[in-house]
């Protein structure tokens, strides 16, 4: 009885963390994310046609290493990048946090 509910919590554990969302206390992964959690992204206009082609441009080249390969996205804008301010987290995932200082050198535009 003792080992079937260890393997039953063992599982429910690790169904959870599946299920996670790509948020985390507002932090957005764009390696994880939708195109909805993209465009739930608080304080920031970024159109659904934006969040789609960061999806797509993950999906079809592989995940972001790098803060700066979000500028391959097809449409990406200087102004759109600042704004997103995508950074590297403890894990090297990409991510928007609102509590992140600016990554990005400003626009001289």
């Amino acid at each position: 009885m003792t080992k079937a509910l260890a393997t039953l919590m063992t599982a429910a554990l690790l169904s959870l963390s599946i299920a996670l969302p790509a948020f985390a206390d507002d932090i957005v992964s764009f390696n994880k994310a939708t195109a909805a959690d993209i465009m739930g992204i608080e304080d920031i206009d970024i159109s659904d046609e934006m969040a789609e082609a960061i999806v797509k441009y993950r999906k079809a080249h592989g995940a972001f290493k790098t803060p700066e390969e979000l500028q391959k996205v097809p449409g990406m804008t200087q102004d759109l990048m600042e704004e997103l301010n995508p950074v590297l987290d403890d894990n090297d995932d990409v991510v928007f946090d609102p509590e992140a200082e600016p990554a990005l050198a400003p626009s001289k535009c």
